[in-house]
């Protein structure tokens, strides 16, 4: 990947490689590597579908691998003409597509955050739990379960994102109903409230973490990060569109 990196890097140095700007005045944007994941930015006309079909290839050939055209995508902004994006996928034989669905399971394009939008968020959590035979568990593994699983689900999307509070309440309210068990088809009767079973032990709970305590330090350090690493590329991107 350095070596790629640095191709497109010498592209952009002689004026080959034309970047895109998220935001006008924004900073550059050429590529975006993560692990072996990699997003190519370029502005939409032929001769630069031309300069990246080359320096894939020059790649290529220099490790001896071959794109994966399954695994690889081509997505062009709404101002692009339909014809001449028609052009440029099928020159590079990839799939055109109109969103870039999940990336580690966060929706890459998406509106504002909705209920419907972090939906997939509660169903995975109900899906979990209907795996399990709450009825073969004591309560204490039950808790277990609720706090090493159920409760650590969501945790990765409060990190990328303000999850609304009714998917919040939504997913406590699984959480409670696995806890507390069923009794012919319905939930039993809780027996102290929920905020007391998350209280810590000491304090006589069960140590079980709310949602709504995961987003504020979360936020806070993405907060601070905006703040103290002002050299970082995403954050660069946020300060150009809305700082004042």
């Amino acid at each position: 990947m350095g070596w790629l990196s640095h191709s497109i890097c010498n592209a952009n140095e002689v004026g080959n490689w034309s970047p895109i700007r998220l935001i006008r005045d924004g900073p550059l944007l050429s590529h975006l590597f993560f692990a072996d994941d990699l997003i190519l930015f370029g502005h939409a006309d032929n001769n630069q579908a031309w300069v990246m079909n080359d320096i894939l290839d020059e790649f290529c050939d220099y490790l001896g691998h071959q794109i994966n055209m399954q695994k690889t995508n081509i997505f062009f902004s709404k101002s692009v003409d339909d014809s001449l994006g028609r052009r440029i996928s099928g020159f590079f034989g990839f799939q055109e597509v109109t969103n870039f669905g999940h990336y580690l399971g966060v929706p890459l394009l998406h509106d504002k955050y909705t209920n419907n939008t972090l939906r997939f968020v509660v169903d995975k959590v109900h899906s979990k739990l209907t795996s399990w035979d709450a009825r073969q568990l004591s309560f204490v593994g039950k808790v277990t379960l609720a706090q090493s699983i159920l409760l650590s689900i969501p945790s990765y999307f409060v990190q990328a994102m303000m999850v609304p509070k009714g998917v919040c309440d939504k997913i406590e309210c699984i959480v409670r109903k696995f806890v507390w068990g069923f009794h012919n088809g319905s939930s039993k009767m809780t027996l102290v409230s929920w905020d007391s079973v998350c209280q810590p032990k000491p304090y006589g709970g069960l140590d079980l973490r709310q949602l709504k305590d995961y987003k504020t330090p979360f936020m806070m350090n993405i907060g601070f990060n905006i703040i103290s690493n002002v050299n970082a590329l995403w954050i660069q991107v946020l300060w150009s569109k809305y700082s004042p």
